[in-house]
C-alpha cells in the first residue's frame, strides 16, 4: 500500500481498500475559495426535510421524470468513473499552479468505491495565494521535494472522469477523457436542496460517509482526496437518482456528459426581487428580463431559457418598471 505524503513523490494507490462578477452566489450560499473548485458553506439552516432526494416532478429535458429501469445499476456495463479533485495556488488559470490531486474510483457497475491516489506536486515557483492557504493548509513543508506536475498527473489518466465544478479541475489537470461535472448533476437530481456546494450537500442532503470514512482520517474539506472521497459519495447518490430515468449505464453517461457541457440548470435565483425563489416559480415576466438583461450570468440565462421554453415562451421582453 503506497501513499504520497511530503518528501514522498509518488502518487499513491490504496488499491486494497476502499461566473461572473456580481452572480456568484447564485447558485449557492457559500463563498469560492481560491485555488479549489469547492465553496465554502457559511450556511447555518436545519436539516432538509425527508423528500430532498425525491425526483423532481419536472423533466429537465435530460433526465426524464418516469423510471425507465427498474433499480440502480440495472442492464449495466462496466463503467469506473476516476473521481478527481485539485487544490492549486489560487491565482487565476493562466498564473496557477496545481499543489495537490486527489481521486478515487467509482464503479458504476457495483456502486464500489475503490483505488484512491493522492500527490503533491512542485507550483514551480507560482506564489501561493494566501487566501487559498487557509482553506486547504498546505504548506511549503509539506511541498518539499514533490514532483513537477507534469510527472505528478501521469497516474491519474483515465477514460472517464468527474469533479465537483469540473471546468475549474478540467482547466488545470488537462486530463483527456470524458468529464462529469457533479455540481451541475447534483442540480438536476437534487434541486430541493438548499445549496450545492460539496459541504453544503454533505451535511443537507445528508451523504453518508461511512464507506469512505478510514480514508477521511488526518485530511480536512479543501484536501484533494478529503473531497475526492466525499465527490464520489456524492456522484453514487446522484447515480442512485438519476440512473433508474435512463436505459443503461452508457445512456446515463451520454446524459451526464451533456449535462455537465451545458451552463448549470439553477434551482433558485440568489439576488433580485425573486431571492430564494425555486425558479419554476419565477414569473415569465421576470426570467424574460434575464434574457435581455446585458452581462447576465450564462447559468442564469440557461435556465431562464429552459423555463421558458417549458412554458411555450421562447421571447425577451425589458421587464415593466411598473
Amino acid at each position: 500500500m503506497r501513499r504520497s505524503v511530503s518528501g514522498d513523490k509518488r502518487s499513491q494507490s490504496l488499491s486494497d481498500a476502499i461566473g461572473e462578477p456580481n452572480y456568484e452566489t447564485m447558485t449557492d450560499a457559500e463563498d469560492r475559495v481560491p485555488g479549489s473548485s469547492h465553496m465554502i458553506d457559511v450556511a447555518s439552516v436545519a436539516p432538509p426535510p425527508a423528500d430532498l432526494r425525491g425526483p423532481s416532478r419536472m423533466s429537465d429535458g435530460l433526465f426524464p421524470p418516469a423510471q425507465k429501469t427498474p433499480s440502480l445499476f440495472a442492464e449495466a456495463g462496466p463503467a469506473v468513473v476516476r473521481v478527481i479533485d485539485t487544490e492549486t495556488a489560487g491565482q487565476r488559470l493562466e498564473d496557477d499552479a496545481v499543489l495537490e490531486i486527489g481521486s478515487v474510483d467509482l464503479d458504476l457497475a457495483t456502486g464500489r468505491i475503490f483505488n484512491p491516489m493522492q500527490t503533491f506536486c512542485d507550483p514551480g515557483g507560482v506564489a501561493i495565494n494566501p487566501k487559498a492557504r487557509r482553506i486547504h493548509q498546505i504548506s511549503d513543508e509539506m511541498l518539499a521535494g514533490a514532483p513537477p506536475f507534469a510527472e505528478a498527473v501521469a497516474p491519474f489518466h483515465a477514460p472517464i472522469y468527474a469533479a465537483q465544478r469540473a471546468e475549474f479541475d478540467r482547466s488545470r489537470l488537462r486530463l483527456t477523457g470524458r468529464w462529469l461535472c457533479t455540481h451541475k448533476l447534483a442540480l438536476r437530481a437534487f434541486p430541493k436542496v438548499r445549496a450545492h456546494g460539496l459541504q453544503s450537500l454533505v451535511k443537507y442532503l445528508p451523504l453518508n460517509l461511512s464507506e469512505v470514512e478510514p480514508h477521511l482520517a488526518g485530511l480536512h474539506a479543501h484536501r484533494a482526496l478529503y473531497d475526492a472521497l466525499c465527490t464520489a459519495v456524492l456522484l453514487k447518490a446522484i447515480t442512485e437518482a438519476l440512473m433508474p430515468r435512463c436505459q443503461d449505464i452508457e445512456d446515463f453517461l451520454e446524459r451526464a456528459e451533456k449535462v455537465s457541457a451545458e451552463p448549470a440548470l439553477l434551482a433558485k435565483l440568489r439576488f433580485g426581487r425573486h431571492k430564494g425563489v425555486p425558479l419554476a416559480e419565477v414569473p415569465s415576466d421576470y426570467l424574460e428580463w434575464l434574457l435581455a438583461e446585458p452581462g447576465m450570468n450564462a447559468d442564469a440565462v440557461f435556465t431562464a431559457r429552459h423555463h421558458l421554453a417549458s412554458r411555450g415562451i421562447r421571447g425577451a421582453r425589458k421587464l415593466p418598471t411598473a
